[in-house]
């Protein structure tokens, strides 16, 4: 495990470096984006032990905090999701440098997966796989979901801005992120790309039916019920989604 930091001055990124294995035979590179609020910090340990995974089978495997958030610097009232985008790119274009690959597996858990799909758009000729593990289908509907299921309060100085257990939620950010629609990602795949549900959910109903051309094999949505590591609970709380990890890093070879 190797700490750094990335991006700027203005804007610096901070990031954990996994060495692949002296096993590999050839140079990857993957990029791990991290969740959002509550979710980052109960998906911690999963994502370390897949970059683990992944440095195991191969993988030079970079995990990085997004600006405003982690031991990144900045603070959230900082944070949109442009932003964040750029933030992936600089994680993509310092692993590429350290691994001296010319193309990376992006990864992302929730709304690091949307971020990560996003990028994977933008540079689809550096990407070379894209994994999106329980993505967010609509931001309206997450964005309900959190302020559901919490009491968000109000935040001194900014009358958009509320907390969210703990986190703070930007006005900017709120109108970010009703714009994701996981639809329209999953149209056009940007790239090979697995969409891995361990909660399946009603809003996943008939994302199958929108991929273009029916059965393409540029994108393979999955199902496999395990632990959800982003979610704290009794049952899930510290829990290691082994088999989804397993199968990230099967699909991936």
């Amino acid at each position: 495990m190797n700490p750094l930091y990335l991006g700027t001055n203005e804007r610096r990124i901070f990031g954990i470096y996994e060495p692949a294995g002296p096993q590999a035979n050839r140079a990857r590179a993957a990029v791990l984006c991290n969740p959002w609020g509550s979710e980052y910090v109960y998906a911690h340990r999963s994502l370390r032990q897949l970059a683990i995974k992944l440095a195991a089978c191969g993988y030079h495997t970079l995990r990085f905090d997004f600006f405003g958030t982690g031991d990144s610097g900045g603070d959230m009232s900082e944070a949109d999701l442009a932003g964040w985008e750029a933030d992936a790119v600089s994680a993509i274009e310092g692993i590429k440098d350290i691994a001296g690959t010319a193309r990376v597996a992006v990864i992302g858990l929730r709304l690091g997966a949307n971020i990560a799909a996003a990028v994977a758009a933008r540079f689809a000729d550096q990407i070379d796989a894209l994994v999106m593990w329980d993505p967010i289908v609509s931001g309206e509907d997450y964005l309900h979901a959190l302020l559901a299921a919490s009491r968000p309060m109000s935040v001194a100085g900014d009358p958009d801005a509320v907390e969210v257990d703990g986190f703070v939620l930007t006005g900017t950010m709120m109108r970010d992120l009703k714009t994701i629609e996981l639809r329209d990602v999953i149209a056009a795949p940007p790239s090979r790309t697995l969409a891995l549900i361990t909660e399946r959910l009603a809003s996943h109903d008939g994302l199958d039916v929108v991929v273009t051309p029916p059965g393409s094999k540029r994108l393979s949505i999955e199902f496999l019920p395990a632990p959800c590591p982003w979610v704290g609970s009794v049952t899930t709380s510290g829990a290691v989604p082994v088999r989804a990890i397993q199968r990230i890093t099967e699909w991936l070879e």
